[in-house]
């Protein structure tokens, strides 16, 4: 296969490393998506069922070397989210897993930013390591956990819980 710095061709040489696509195939699939409109080629093989989410993961990990970390699923902290705007964390397609004493991990889906890693600095006052992770799945995690009604549905719940506090305190004023 033609050796190029496009993250396809990188992407597809991965996945024939890890026995998940043979190299012919893998040289008409690199043929075939260049000549498409531009497009996420892990997107586009993943929606076409021609490769499995733990493969994708298996093969950025080695393009990157670093872990990768399937987000789909995950409970994330809601409150390490709100540590960075919305939009910051789709633009980046980054989002925060962990605090673990000085060190922040976050996942995100090109390992290689430094600049956006530098920007999590302007945030955060943590040293960070990274995951990598599916683009499409980080920023449907995001979009999930900054939706309204997720957030309006946990203010009305702290505010039914404050209500039902003075209620109990004025039942509590009628026994004395």
């Amino acid at each position: 296969m033609e050796k190029t710095n496009s993250f396809v061709v990188r992407f597809v040489e991965a996945l024939v490393k890890n026995d998940i696509m043979q190299e012919a195939e893998a040289q008409s699939f690199v043929k075939e998506f260049k000549g498409r409109a531009k497009g996420n080629v892990v997107s586009f093989l993943l929606e076409e069922g021609l490769v499995e989410r733990e493969d994708v993961l298996k093969a950025l990990a080695s393009i990157y070397s670093v872990p990768s970390f399937d987000v789909s699923g995950h409970f994330f902290n809601h409150e390490m989210l709100l540590l960075f705007p919305k939009d910051f964390l789709i633009k980046h397609s980054i989002i925060p897993l962990d605090i673990d004493e000085d060190i922040l991990t976050v996942v995100m889906s090109n390992p290689d930013d430094e600049k956006t890693i530098e920007e999590v600095g302007n945030y955060v006052n943590y040293n960070i390591t990274v995951n990598v992770g599916i683009q499409d799945h980080i920023i449907e995690a995001i979009k999930q956990y900054y939706d309204e009604d997720v957030i309006t549905s946990d203010i009305d719940d702290m505010d039914d819980d404050c209500q039902d506090c003075d209620d109990d305190d004025s039942d509590m004023a009628d026994y004395y």
